[in-house]
């Protein structure tokens, strides 16, 4: 594994100045490299190189979260993520809530079914309020723990069956301040979607609801989508 943590300490907050800006440093700290058929061919060079971060995100929706992301990190001190992967992606998020913090730092937990790769464990050790969980979601035990736990934000990218997400998303509503939902227009994963489109009618009056979805002309299909409802409490606006 390439050594990310120099680069990632170059990282700034000017560095999240531009959408352009972002998206570089997603490049540069790589792209997944699994099922290609759905990803732009234009970043051919990325998938599964970089600094091996393998971010199954598509740069020109996961900068624009990210960005809009930066106007709440200041007042985000806790992180939850269901269904990290590679946890490339939840890294950069961690990375970007601790530039803008006031106490420079998160309390933030990956959590996914599979066991912990080289890089997320590397990252463990040396930031020490940062957490990695096996575990299944659905489970007893982690309702009961969402019961008696607050994050600012949390991030659903697990089970992506209607049901499944709707279990997720029900088991830490109340958790949360922020919760952002992954493949909300993903043609692969309709329960996913039609669970997002139940979700703003049923939460329009305590929710404020923000999508990233663009999607690129290179690909044959529409995939992935971020989608992100805010305690209207919580929110900037």
């Amino acid at each position: 594994m390439k050594n990310y943590q120099q680069y990632l300490d170059s990282i700034t907050q000017e560095s999240f100045n531009s959408i352009e800006s972002i998206e570089k440093i997603i490049l540069d700290l790589g792209l997944n490299n699994e099922i290609l058929h759905e990803q732009p061919p234009e970043y051919n060079d990325f998938y599964g190189k970089g600094l091996g971060f393998r971010i199954w995100q598509y740069p020109n929706q996961f900068s624009k979260y990210l960005y809009w992301l930066t106007k709440y990190a200041s007042k985000i001190n806790s992180y939850y993520e269901i269904g990290s992967r590679s946890c490339g992606a939840f890294i950069l998020t961690v990375e970007l809530i601790k530039k803008f913090n006031i106490h420079n730092n998160c309390v933030a937990t990956a959590c996914d079914l599979i066991e912990p790769n080289e890089l997320i464990l590397d990252y463990l050790s040396n930031n020490k309020y940062v957490n990695y969980v096996r575990t299944n979601s659905h489970e007893k035990t982690f309702i009961e723990f969402m019961q008696n736990n607050k994050y600012d934000l949390i991030f659903i990218d697990g089970d992506h069956s209607y049901d499944g997400v709707k279990k997720d998303s029900e088991a830490t509503r109340n958790a949360s301040n922020i919760q952002v939902f992954h493949d909300i227009t993903n043609d692969h994963c309709e329960g996913v979607v039609k669970y997002w489109q139940e979700l703003k009618n049923e939460l329009i009056d305590t929710h404020n609801f923000y999508e990233f979805t663009d999607q690129y002309d290179s690909v044959n299909g529409n995939f992935l989508g971020i989608g992100c409802a805010v305690k209207k409490e919580f929110d900037i606006i």
